[in-house]
């Protein structure tokens, strides 16, 4: 009896009842509160909350042409924006906390034009995406997902490569900039 009552006192904050039975829920949400207590008594000054991950999914509202080289592409259509750590106004998102992210972007083009972007973080160039339909009679999509680093503050952008920002069709549902972090 006496190691059933040492078991229970030592098992029991993390015990969650429900009526007469124990709730696997309950029993998480008790690990993950202690889990953040302890980091928070550590010194540790914004601990990744469980159910809070920055995230954003923004469209093209309209078709834009002829854009200049480097210009930063503005999807304006936001979607989601948890923790609003993208802006429409400038095209870019802004990393909340160091850590590791993900972004996707995709680019319609009409036949006949071409539409060449990039992503940069702070201006460094990470990767490209090219939706060709210079020779086609049809339209063209082209779709890039990349896994970045980012320190807090550092910024992600899509920007047109070199000169070939022709024609990027945008009606809020065929080309969009998207990211969350892992």
């Amino acid at each position: 009896m006496k190691l059933v009552k040492l078991f229970i006192s030592f098992i029991g904050p993390f015990l969650y009842y429900y009526g007469d039975e124990v709730s696997a829920a309950g029993i998480l949400e008790s690990i993950q509160s202690d889990v953040h207590k302890i980091l928070a008594r550590s010194g540790r000054e914004n601990p990744v909350n469980v159910t809070y991950k920055p995230a954003f999914l923004a469209n093209l509202s309209h078709t834009l042409s002829n854009l200049q080289s480097n210009q930063i592409v503005k999807f304006d259509t936001v979607i989601t924006n948890i923790g609003e750590h993208y802006s429409p106004a400038t095209g870019k998102f802004t990393a909340p906390q160091d850590g590791i992210y993900a972004f996707s972007w995709t680019c319609l083009t009409p036949a006949g034009s071409r539409f060449e972007t990039q992503l940069l973080v702070n201006d460094r160039y990470i990767s490209a995406n090219r939706a060709n339909a210079q020779n086609i009679n049809q339209y063209v999509q082209g779709t890039k997902n990349v896994v970045v680093q980012m320190k807090k503050g550092d910024e992600a952008a899509v920007r047109v490569l070199s000169f070939a920002g022709l024609i990027l069709h945008g009606n809020g549902l065929f080309s969009a900039f998207s990211g969350f972090m892992i």
